[in-house]
């Protein structure tokens, strides 16, 4: 069973959290190492990474039916990049990338899109910290459909970046409400998100 992910948690002053702004596969960030970093002469152990599959789309609609002439944007995670450095002897730094697709509805009225998104660290089962972003971007006016990556976003851990398995995880998804929730665990099927 999965931690209630739709609160968002006290960031705790242990854990620097900033932006630079699936069907429940776990998968270890790729692209792991800074040979340069903290006489780290090897690339270090990603913590495992999850989205959940009713976090992975996002449907926004005008309140009046989920239904398609209603639909104002559907997102979808399309992949998901990231790696691991060292920062020093007691810390490892994380950094994660999001892309996007995304599809204006016909019940849209503008072009610029906003989608709220996670990244939920975990220890063990427990949730140590959170914290949603906000990926706003201006939608092409002649496209229907389009991509785009969020920002950089970097996570460290207060462990040290040996090459070993640790108790952490992250979980990420859009950040959505109760009804969208809902919507999509009703309708659930398989996410078009790659993790790298």
């Amino acid at each position: 069973m999965l931690p209630d992910l739709s609160r968002p948690c006290r960031l705790l002053p242990r854990f620097a959290v900033s932006g630079l702004a699936a069907l429940g596969l776990l998968t270890t960030l790729g692209g792991c190492g800074d040979e340069e970093s903290a006489s780290i002469s090897f690339a270090p152990s990603c913590p495992l990474t999850h989205i959940p599959p009713e976090a992975a789309d996002y449907y926004l609609y005008d309140g009046k039916t989920a239904t398609f002439p209603h639909l104002i944007t559907k997102a979808s995670i399309l992949k998901l990049q990231g790696d691991c450095l060292g920062a020093g002897p007691k810390d490892l730094k994380t950094r994660i990338v999001l892309r996007f697709v995304v599809s204006h509805g016909p019940a849209a009225a503008g072009n610029t899109v906003t989608l709220p998104w996670f990244i939920a660290v975990l220890h063990g089962d427990r949730i140590v910290n959170k914290h949603v972003f906000k990926h706003t971007f201006q939608f092409p006016a002649n496209l229907s459909s389009t991509t785009s990556d969020s920002k950089v976003v970097t996570v460290d851990l207060p462990i040290p970046p040996k090459n070993t398995e640790s108790d952490y995880r992250f979980e990420v998804g859009f950040q959505l409400t109760k009804e969208q929730l809902d919507y999509n665990e009703k309708h659930l099927k398989k996410v078009d998100y790659q993790a790298y």
